[in-house]
Parts: C-alpha cells; sequence; structure tokens
C-alpha cells in the first residue's frame, strides 16, 4: 500500500529553475517479526525499480531491517510505515513507528560477548547521516537515514 503523503518537503529547483528528479515511496506493515524481511523485500524492489545501483540497494536494506526490527522489539507497535525517497545525490529511508519516546532510539555500547546492541552502529557507519524525530501526527517517531547515490 502506498503512503499519500510525501516522505519529505520537496526540495527546491535547481539552479536555472530546472526541476529537480524526486522518487518517492511507501508502504506499511504490520508490527510482527515476518515484517522485518517484508520490508527488505519491498525496500529491494522498489529500489532495483528506480536503478539504484545494487550496493546502494543492499546497505539500503540491511538499514531498513534494523530500523523494522528495532520498531517490533522496542516499541508497542501495531503497525510500522516506511518511506523512500530518492533526490539528488541521496536516497532518505524513513521508518515511522507507534513508539513514544524520541530519546530512546541511540546507539548503545554492545560488550564483545552480547548477541545484539549493534545495529545503530551500524547504521551509523553506512550512513551519511541519520536520526529521529516525534511524528506528531501519527503520535509516534520517526527514525531516518540518509545514503549518499555516488562516491565521493
Amino acid at each position: 500500500m502506498a503512503l499519500s503523503r510525501p516522505a519529505i518537503p520537496l526540495p527546491p529547483p535547481a539552479r536555472g529553475g530546472s526541476v529537480v528528479d524526486v522518487r518517492r515511496e511507501g508502504f506499511e506493515l504490520p508490527a510482527h517479526a515476518t515484517a522485518v524481511a517484508a520490508a527488505r523485500e519491498r525496500v529491494w524492489g522498489q529500489l532495483c525499480s528506480w536503478g539504484v545501483p545494487e550496493d546502494l540497494g543492499r546497505t539500503a536494506q540491511l538499514v531498513v531491517s534494523e530500523f523494522f526490527t528495532n520498531a517490533v522489539v522496542h516499541t508497542d507497535s501495531c503497525r510500522i510505515r516506511c518511506r523512500l525517497q530518492v533526490c539528488s545525490e541521496l536516497l532518505r529511508i524513513e521508518v515511522c513507528d507507534e513508539g513514544g519516546d524520541c530519546s530512546e532510539v541511540a546507539p548503545r555500547q554492545a560488550a564483545a560477548e552480547d548477541v545484539d546492541g549493534r545495529g545503530l552502529q551500524l547504521v551509523g557507519a553506512v550512513a551519511e547521516r541519520w536520526g529521529v524525530r516525534a511524528d506528531v501526527q501519527q503520535q509516534g517517531r520517526v527514525v531516518w537515514a540518509e545514503l549518499r547515490l555516488t562516491v565521493r
């Protein structure tokens, strides 16, 4: 199911008034463990249809997997929404859950023997930037990441 509202505001026109190509897609899944794999596949399919390079698509899958897993495990969400946007040189990924406190979303320092707790550190390593903000319209939160489309 595609979401009707844009992921983020449209960017300003490029110099000279030309229109910047922006592609958006969104979907919503129930907050079950099976949603993590389903979200990875939806993201992969959409990014392939947009012609995004395979390595970036795999990185996006990793980010979405981490965000969805955290929403399933750490919130009482019933539904989780995902928005993708490609614009200029960035792929923006937003995952919206029904969690409340934005301050709870932060990388933690996992001990060597821990089997989990490193996901947001991975996101921080692969993303140009990432963060969390309140989603006041949905009374939840949005965890987002931006991945660079081109190599610097």
